[in-house]
């Protein structure tokens, strides 16, 4: 017996189902990620075709809805125009008797005319319905291209993520950038793809738990030690760096809105992502908490507002980068280079700037001082010593000064100085 094939799943229903299976896990307390939720949702409404049926006949009429009552105001003054043409007509034919019983040649004369001029309205009667007519038939045709095209969407969609869940490399790979495609043709679908790319990114390059349990010092050593991001998940990241924040408001996600229970964010906390290519990046009030960037590559990425909240940026270039806003609250900076950097309103509370290239950054003393081993950091240009294998001030003396300039300034002193020794 040939098995009856599943019907097709409505995007917006599978996001819905999806949603309520994230919600039911978290209420339990247990582990998985948007991924599972997906695969899961897919698997009830397989199963349940019935909802599938009642969610598409209820479509239409969501959809069309609002479409209806202005095509229904437009139709009202349509169809009283079309009332006096058809009574007028009429009314005329009952006086041609009349007129026709009449002797005299010009009554006849106008009642010949009469009967022109009702022949000429009933035609552009005619052409009135049959161009309504046509206006129905185009707003129908567009609804079914819509709905073509949202199950393509779907369809697309669906495969995927299955490519991505795929243990073969180049099958993930393809996968991603399927996403990417999907992303710009559906606006409103894009911030979901970038919810299931930062989930990629958690299940399959996240900090060992091991890691995470050890001390400051025992953990920054082990994370040096990491390898870089793989393949896969440099795509991903590449993806969700390039995306069109535009798209992303389409979506509903908001993103300049004040109101913080409408933002949505990027979460890719805890994550391993050692020497990632970053470069121009948007990750604007991303959620990189504890996140492993040792290494990566943020010039002129944007990172304004992102949650940084002991990040490890050991050595990351950060040239030009817009740091206005961040929170680099115990974030790690040892040979960061922040040059050029804007740190406007920036929190580095408790930041490691031992050895970070602070020369042209745009950053307030209190902010510095409030970081641990400031006075480590460089405020003039750089060079690479080979012997040393680490940035160091080319005029060292320069530097000296400008960190002696920052000692004299008792005004930038930290009521409460952070100890340091407890990072």
């Amino acid at each position: 017996m040939v098995p009856k094939k599943s019907p097709r799943i409505p995007l917006e229903l599978h996001q819905i189902k999806a949603h309520e299976f994230y919600q039911k896990r978290l209420a339990s307390g247990k582990e998985g990620n948007e991924i599972d939720d997906w695969q899961q949702a897919k698997e009830y409404l397989s199963q349940h075709p019935r909802a599938i049926l009642a969610w598409n006949l209820k479509m239409p009429y969501r959809g069309g809805k609002r479409l209806i009552k202005r095509l229904l105001l437009s139709l009202q003054s349509l169809v009283r125009v079309a009332w006096k043409l058809l009574i007028f007509p009429f009314w005329l034919f009952q006086q041609i008797p009349g007129l026709f019983a009449r002797e005299d040649k010009d009554s006849r004369t106008f009642a010949i005319d009469v009967v022109k001029t009702i022949i000429s309205a009933l035609g552009l009667i005619a052409t009135l319905l049959a161009g309504i007519g046509l206006i129905v038939n185009y707003f129908n045709s567009q609804a079914e291209m819509q709905l073509t095209q949202q199950r393509l969407i779907t369809e697309r969609f669906s495969k995927a993520v299955e490519q991505i869940g795929s243990g073969k490399e180049e099958v993930v790979i393809g996968g991603i950038y399927s996403l990417e495609r999907i992303a710009k043709d559906s606006r409103e679908d894009q911030w979901t793809i970038m919810e299931v790319l930062t989930s990629y990114i958690r299940k399959n390059s996240p900090i060992p738990s091991n890691i995470q349990q050890l001390e400051p010092a025992a953990r920054e050593k082990a994370l040096e030690k990491l390898p870089s991001v793989s393949i896969p998940v440099q795509a991903a990241l590449t993806v969700i760096g390039r995306r069109k924040v535009e798209n992303v408001q389409a979506g509903d996600n908001l993103a300049e809105t004040t109101d913080p229970n409408k933002i949505k964010i990027l979460d890719l906390s805890r994550t391993n992502l050692r020497g990632a290519n970053l470069n121009r990046a948007n990750l604007n009030r991303a959620n990189l908490d504890g996140a492993n960037l040792n290494g990566a590559k943020l010039w002129v990425a944007y990172l304004n507002g992102a949650n940084l909240n002991g990040a490890y940026l050991n050595g990351a270039n950060l040239n030009g980068a817009k740091l206005n806003r961040a929170d680099l609250n115990r974030a790690y900076l040892n040979g960061a280079d922040l040059n050029g950097a804007y740190l406007n309103g920036a929190i580095l509370n408790g930041a490691n700037l031992y050895g970070a290239i602070l020369w042209g950054a745009e950053v307030d003393p209190k902010q510095i001082k409030s970081a641990c081993f400031w006075e480590k950091a460089i405020y003039t240009e750089s060079k690479w010593d080979k012997d040393k294998k680490l940035w160091v001030a080319e005029d060292r003396e320069a530097n000296r000064r400008e960190i002696e300039k920052l000692k004299r300034d008792k005004n930038s002193d930290p009521r409460n100085p952070i100890d340091c020794n407890t990072k």
